[in-house]
């Protein structure tokens, strides 16, 4: 895909975070209507209107929010009396081929083998219990480094082992190389780029319900690739071979 140039910083690209802003509103509007979503809030618990500016948060927060309710436009059913796009939230309880799951963000959980705490901006898990390894399913992320690389690909690999998790998102607000994107994709990661440094970026800027389709459909074929899962299951495989090698070698 055709690199353009925009913004060195995700934080001054005011035509893209003007445009994220533009289709978190139309999404929340179609959330409300769509599904049995009492209220989306957004800052200070203010309701999301598309009239107000866009507001000051970071711009991977405003990503993360596009991503929630993208989670929720591809589901077939969702349920919350309210949901802070914003902030600490969840369960949203939502149905996915006739599955019912409940969805998080900013949440707290410890990793299974090093118990180190850690906060996945969202989180979709099997249970309404708190989210844990036991019942983590799915992690998306939301990322606006200017060059993503191995070092941080890495250490999302080593969080989504610890987590358990089948399926793991990351949203890159500048696009990665193709070779840290076919990388990733190894680990058994989704790494996607945003677009707004590609020539698709009139479109997203131009048209909200482009940039919705742009984050919403990734994330469904995501979920069921289920890349990650997999992943670990044929390296779990090699291992096993290495291990009876092994034990050849050393009887």
């Amino acid at each position: 895909m055709k690199a353009i140039s925009a913004p060195e910083s995700a934080e001054e690209d005011k035509n893209a975070r003007n445009a994220l802003w533009k289709a978190i509103c139309v999404a929340s509007d179609d959330v409300r209507h769509g599904f049995r979503i009492g209220k989306v809030l957004g800052i200070n618990g203010a309701a999301i209107s598309v009239t107000s500016d866009t507001p000051a948060v970071k711009t991977w927060r405003l990503v993360e929010a596009l991503s929630l309710l993208g989670v929720i436009l591809r589901s077939e059913d969702a349920v919350a009396n309210e949901i802070n796009i914003f902030g600490k939230t969840g369960p949203i309880e939502i149905k996915e081929d006739r599955i019912v799951s409940y969805l998080w963000a900013q949440q707290t959980l410890q990793g299974e083998i090093s118990q180190l705490s850690g906060r996945p901006d969202l989180i979709v898990t099997s249970s309404a219990e708190p989210p844990s390894p036991n019942n983590a399913t799915r992690i998306i992320e939301a990322k606006c480094e200017k060059q993503l690389g191995t070092h941080e690909i890495r250490s999302e690999f080593g969080k989504a082992h610890d987590l358990r998790v089948a399926t793991y998102i990351i949203w890159s607000f500048y696009s990665p190389t193709q070779k840290v994107i076919d990388g990733a994709k190894r680990l058994g990661i989704d790494l996607e780029r945003l677009g707004f440094d590609t020539e698709e970026r009139e479109d997203l800027v131009r048209d909200p319900r482009a940039l919705i389709g742009k984050v919403a459909y990734p994330q469904e074929q995501a979920r069921h690739n289920q890349r990650f899962a997999k992943a670990l299951a044929e390296a779990s495989k090699e291992y096993e071979q290495k291990l009876r090698l092994l034990g050849k070698n050393t009887a």
